[in-house]
């Protein structure tokens, strides 16, 4: 899920600051547009923006180049972590009126908290917003190898948890896509019609 890392507290302290927001076609520079866009006006001004590959955000924000940045990642996450343990970031929170309306009209994007404790200096849960991962293929694919993936995922989840620590949180209901969002295979329909999780 996405997270803001800076030493600000909340997303709207970063009005006027330096902020490093990935590189152009990277999920989490169009995420930062749509959050700005909920806000209604600029955080940072276009020379206060940065974009910076994952790798130079750290060391950008560690030597002072940028005041924040913004990253996308399922947690724990390992750029985070250096950015708390060598930087002493802290999470910002992204939450209030302007992300409400947001979450209220992107069904893409959900509300999420990065549990306290996961990163150092941040002891406190963290509210804030991300997108989930989600496994796409061509509709040209049969209905029984989309059937087959799917049960093969479901039907081994606990091995399945076990293969990143970003999943050790995951529950089964996380996996059933909403059909709002993106089509549904309808090889993989099938079996989460089967299985109960959609009805």
């Amino acid at each position: 899920m996405k997270q803001q890392t800076v030493w600000s507290r909340d997303f709207q302290d970063l009005r006027g600051k330096r902020v490093g927001i990935g590189t152009s076609g990277v999920g989490y520079n169009f995420a930062y547009d749509i959050v700005l866009g909920c806000y209604g006006s600029t955080i940072s001004s276009p020379e206060g923006v940065l974009e910076l590959r994952p790798a130079e955000q750290n060391q950008a924000l560690c030597g002072n180049k940028v005041d924040a940045i913004i990253f996308e990642a399922g947690h724990p996450n390992g750029l985070t972590q250096e950015a708390t343990t060598d930087c002493r970031a802290r999470l910002v929170r992204v939450t209030g009126p302007p992300i409400d309306r947001l979450l209220a009209t992107h069904s893409d994007y959900v509300a999420y908290v990065i549990p306290g404790g996961m990163y150092p200096g941040n002891p406190d849960g963290i509210p804030t917003i991300g997108t989930q991962a989600v496994l796409v293929t061509s509709s040209n694919q049969p209905d029984e190898l989309c059937y087959a993936v799917v049960k093969a995922v479901i039907e081994n989840f606990a091995d399945f948890r076990r293969l990143h620590p970003a999943l050790s949180t995951l529950e089964i209901k996380d996996m059933v896509p909403s059909g709002s969002v993106i089509p549904i295979h309808p090889g993989a329909l099938n079996y989460y019609r089967e299985a109960g999780l959609i009805h």
